[in-house]
């Protein structure tokens, strides 16, 4: 399953804006493939996020982040 992600809200606001897939997943990080093919870990408590999943969008906070993230299989 593939989940691309928007961040919004950041505690560091240089990553506002900022998006990618998540290519992997830990119980507090996700790691990140911008759209300029680097790959971040990025806390994910620290920003909220426009998640493009299943056909839809959705915002969501890292709460609800990190309970969709479980349900995929880590990389």
């Amino acid at each position: 399953m593939v989940v691309r992600v928007e961040l919004i809200d950041c505690r560091n606001s240089n990553m506002n804006g900022l998006r990618g897939l998540v290519v992997n997943h830990t119980e507090d990080t996700i790691s990140l493939l911008t759209e300029t093919g680097r790959v971040l870990t990025i806390p994910i408590d620290s920003c909220r996020y426009y998640v493009w999943f299943e056909n839809c969008t959705r915002l969501m906070t890292h709460r609800e982040l990190r309970r969709l993230i479980r349900r995929l299989p880590s990389s």
